[in-house]
């Protein structure tokens, strides 16, 4: 067997993992949910082991020559002196507001302003913290007993945090992990989850970078949709830019930047819908289907479907997006697919009717546990870079191109919707 690696992405409301094979393949894959209250660390590492055993029970007895880890952020998670996670701080968790007499809304970091809120909202399981941790850096803690904070590329330092900083709001003392950069090598497996001991670990940090790697959006003019609970647009650029709504932070490579427009709840929006109205037990291809077949019809010729509704609702807001950075690239852009919305073919084909764009989807529409592999066998030296594995790693599978008729029915709908 080709060199594999244990891929482990942790997503808002589920882990996902993969054996991946230094060519791209996808030897066996699981997705296992938390609870809808997951509020602990333990649901991260059950769901790792299940995962693990999910695995396992597809190919057999296996070990991966390493594991790679991303996951969303700035989620948070203290680290009792028992070696447990006290609190959990989900990065789309709702928070106090900035004081103001503090600089967190000035400065550039995402998580001293996630950190002061886990202070308001923990005090306790903030002061008796041994680390402060994101998710996958719990779960590489877990696995190697080393406390790390991921770090993409050293140009995310003030992303994350500066000693400047951290003084400046008074947070010198907290027992923040020391930065390793992304694809370098975090420690050896011990065990935990039932993963064999004495397997290198490393990871790529925040899931929207490793989806980026793991969708080759790494090169000036390529664009990444990257869409599950929240759903966020990805240009990258060969330069920074300013511009509304759109947040730019640096690439996946070193050389580029990434530019993104947010969407945080497409998919979170469709499950509330299909939960509140009965269908949270219909499987959601069948539902799909259902709202795909029924008509296009402008909003004063009769009743919609009620699914659709939601679904053109969505998918304006992504066209809005897409109009957005199209008109930073200067031109039309290809999206690349990747997360679990990806993986519904009617909802591929329907965004590229409703928004007008070209959509690609790579072998696997989980471009974070692509990315996770990318940066393992980089670290494992199977690549001299993660841009070279990259290169050699992702391909595209499949293109969705929008239906000119059904194009120009949508068009009508969104120019009304966006007057409303």
């Amino acid at each position: 067997m080709n060199r594999t690696v244990f891929a482990v992405d942790i997503g808002t409301s589920s882990l996902k993992a993969a054996l991946i094979d230094s060519f791209g393949e996808v030897l066996a894959a699981a997705r296992v949910r938390f609870p809808r209250t997951q509020r602990t660390g333990e649901h991260w590492e059950n769901a790792l082991s299940s995962a693990w055993a999910a695995v396992h029970s597809q190919l057999g007895d296996f070990t991966p020559n390493a594991v790679s880890v991303s996951g969303n952020g700035p989620t948070l998670a203290s680290v009792s002196q028992d070696g447990r996670a006290s609190a959990v701080l989900l990065w789309n968790d709702p928070v106090p507001p900035i004081s103001a007499e503090s600089g967190a809304g000035k400065t550039p970091s995402l998580f001293i302003p996630r950190i002061q809120a886990f202070q308001s909202l923990h005090p306790r399981e903030f002061s008796e913290a041994s680390s402060l941790l994101s998710g996958p850096e719990y779960i590489v803690w877990r696995l190697t007993g080393s406390p790390v904070t991921i770090l993409p590329d050293p140009r995310y330092e003030k992303a994350y945090w500066t000693a400047g900083d951290l003084s400046t709001e008074g947070l010198s003392g907290v027992p923040l992990a020391p930065f390793l950069q992304a694809g370098q090598r975090f420690g050896l497996t011990n065990g935990t989850a039932g993963i064999p001991a004495g397997i290198p670990v490393t990871g790529c940090g925040p899931d929207f970078t490793a989806a980026l790697l793991g969708t080759g959006t790494i090169e000036p003019g390529t664009a990444c949709d990257r869409a599950g609970t929240s759903e966020g647009l990805n240009l990258c650029l060969g330069e920074p830019i300013s511009a509304e709504a759109v947040r730019t932070l640096p690439g996946a490579v070193p050389g580029v930047w990434n530019a993104s427009y947010i969407l945080s709840e497409t998919g979170a929006i469709f499950h509330t819908w299909r939960r509140d109205n009965g269908l949270a037990a219909m499987q959601y291809p069948e539902l799909m289907k259902q709202i795909e077949q029924s008509p296009i019809v402008p909003e004063h010729q009769g009743i919609l479907h009620p699914g659709r509704k939601v679904v053109e609702e969505i998918g304006f807001a992504v066209r809005r997006g897409i109009e957005t950075l199209n008109a930073i690239a200067g031109k039309d852009l290809v999206w690349r697919l990747s997360g679990g919305q990806a993986r519904n073919e009617i909802w591929n084909r329907m965004k590229a009717d409703i928004t007008g764009a070209r959509f690609a989807l790579t072998r696997t529409p989980d471009g974070e546990l692509m990315g996770d592999a990318i940066a393992g066998f980089a670290m494992l030296g199977e690549y001299a870079s993660m841009e070279e594995a990259a290169r050699a790693m992702v391909r595209i599978d499949k293109m969705y191109e929008p239906d000119p008729e059904n194009h120009l029915l949508y068009t009508e709908k969104y120019r009304t919707h966006a007057h409303l």
